[in-house]
This record gives structure tokens, sequence and C-alpha cells, in this order.
């Protein structure tokens, strides 16, 4: 959940590695996307826990922290919708002048949703909460964040145990790496957040697997709409 400097590390990866290898700028458009106005409210919905957590906390921690579970529901199904909308056949939007992702690009988009799915899935089965294994204490960690965690000093972790629903999809990797390059505000992973990450790198280099799309010429629209009308004539 607080994983967004890595997806933003990892998508810029990917598209600098298609770059790299395409060296074309055109797919960096987004062509044959569809749907990226859920960018914007997919983006909001994603920070605002984080702005809330920080102004007023007491309306997302207390009682049952039915907003805070409700903001996570609603910020994974923006983003899955996104996704599913790319994932639909072509034939289903006729309108549409653009082609939508190739085969290829539809099996890369995969890993991200599931990885998604899996998120949402941990943190609404453990009330807005990752589960860290007690085992995880005893390792190289510092003794602060240790104590922190046992003491429930953070908000998003709680020690995982036996009876703790999706476990195994909790905090449950020690990565002080990423804390300390500033790319999570915690020193831990989800495999959930690792599958994620690892589709949206595939994402951006999806983007250079996908024949480029060449510009239609001026007055195109004119032209065909002429056609169309001279055939209904005849």
């Amino acid at each position: 959940m607080d994983k967004g400097a890595l997806y933003l590390a990892a998508l810029a990866a990917g598209l600098l590695a298609g770059l790299a290898g395409r060296r074309r700028l055109r797919p960096l458009l987004a062509e044959r996307w569809r749907g990226l106005g859920l960018l914007v409210p997919a983006i909001l919905v994603s920070v605002l826990p984080f702005v809330l957590w920080q102004r007023h906390p007491e309306q997302i921690w207390s009682g049952d922290r039915s907003l805070i579970i409700a903001l996570i529901v609603l910020r994974s199904a923006v983003w899955i919708l996104l996704f599913v909308l790319n994932l639909l056949p072509a034939a289903w939007f006729p309108g549409r002048k653009t082609p939508g992702l190739t085969a290829v690009q539809k099996v890369l988009l995969l890993p991200a949703l599931i990885g998604l799915a899996g998120e949402a899935a941990v943190l609404v089965a453990n009330q807005a909460t990752w589960p860290v294994p007690e085992a995880l204490l005893t390792l190289d960690m510092s003794p602060a964040f240790s104590a922190g965690i046992r003491n429930q000093a953070f908000v998003f972790l709680r020690i995982a145990g036996e009876a703790t629903p999706l476990a195994w999809l909790g905090q449950i990797w020690y990565t002080p790496w990423l804390r300390q390059t500033g790319l999570a505000a915690l020193p831990t992973i989800s495999p959930a957040e690792v599958v994620t990450a690892a589709g949206v790198f595939l994402i951006g280099l999806g983007q250079f697997l996908a024949p480029v799309l060449k510009p239609e010429p001026p007055g195109h629209d004119k032209k065909s709409k002429r056609k169309i009308a001279l055939k209904g004539k005849r």
C-alpha cells in the first residue's frame, strides 16, 4: 500500500528498457490504452489514505476501520477496472478508432492485475493492516523498528498469528534498501507487491512490443465520410 514510489520506478524502468531497445518515442503516448481518464481518480484514491493518516488519523483508525477499508477497496476497484477495460476485445468498442492492446500486451498486464488483487485481499482480510511474521523480527532489523511492530506503533503493520488470514501474502520479506532508497515507507515487502511491481515493469516494457500506430493523414475522416456517402447514393 505504501509502494507507490516503487511502482513508479518499476514503470519508468520498463519504459526505459523498451525505449533503449526500440528507440521510438511514439509508444509513450499509450494510444492503444482505453480508459486512461481513470488514472486521475485511481491516483487520488491511492494517495488519500496517507493524506488522512497524516492530517486526520482519528477518522481512519477509529471504530471498525470501515473508512480505510472502503478506500482500499475503492482504490483496487478503480485500478482493476482500468486493467479489465484493456483486456476486453476491441470488438466491444466499435466507436474507438485505435485498436486496443495486443495479445502480448494483455498477457503482460496480468501480473499487475493479480498483484493488486492480492494486495486488496490481504488488507481487507486484516482490517487494513499488513501481517508481519514474528520470525522476521529476529533478523538483522533495527531494534526500534522491531519494538515498534511489537508495540503496534506502526498502524499499517501487526504481528501475524496462527489465525491471521492470508499471512503468506503479508510483509514477509525484509527489504531495508527500499526504505533507504526512498522507494517505500516500510522496510518490508509482500509477495503481492513484488508481483505488482514486476507487472508494472512489464506494462512499461510492453508499450514497445506492439506495432507502432501510424498517424492518420489530415482530412482522413472527411474522406472516409465522403466514401460512405457515395456508396449510400449508389
